[in-house]
């Protein structure tokens, strides 16, 4: 099944990219144990890792990569194959970001209509918070904020009146 959904991000093409290179280089890095570079992000890139929570070993595998323009690879284990692709425009509103998510075993299995709608709307709904997520970091890493804090609730009447407004 492949699923596709575009959201228009309030940020900046350099921003997605280095986050997304960061983010890659950052694991594969640790799950080489060697030092990569950003020149080394490439079709053809292919590095495995162990996850604990699932106790299972993911191959990934990177099948294309042009910075500015897309984004794809490939996610094995042992009971699914996933590809990603992020497609990426610059719009006057921030960065055009087409996400496209092809799961093969959602594929293979018999899902009655009801089940098939209910998976994707939770499929589609993981997809957009991924997306905003992204942009969440990126903003919180430009702000140097790593989680947002709201103030304290104030007693002070005065106080409480300037704290209560939503920023």
């Amino acid at each position: 099944m492949s699923m596709k959904l575009t959201r228009i991000l309030k940020i900046t093409e350099k921003d997605f990219y280095d986050f997304l290179e960061n983010d890659l280089l950052s694991d594969i890095n640790q799950c080489l144990g060697k030092e990569l570079s950003v020149e080394d992000i490439k079709k053809g890139l292919k590095y495995s890792k162990y996850d604990n929570n699932a106790h299972t070993r993911i191959d990934i595998s990177i099948l294309e990569y042009k910075r500015g323009e897309f984004y794809k690879s490939k996610i094995k284990t042992l009971v699914d194959t996933i590809t990603i692709t992020y497609e990426t425009e610059v719009v006057e509103e921030g960065l055009k970001i087409t996400f496209n998510q092809h799961i093969e075993s959602f594929e293979k299995e018999k899902h009655n209509k009801l089940m098939r709608m209910f998976s994707e709307a939770v499929y589609y709904g993981r997809m957009t918070d991924t997306l905003y997520d992204i942009q969440k970091k990126i903003l919180s890493s430009k702000e140097g904020i790593v989680e947002p804090v709201r103030p304290h609730p104030v007693e002070h009447k005065h106080m409480k009146k300037l704290f209560s407004k939503e920023v």
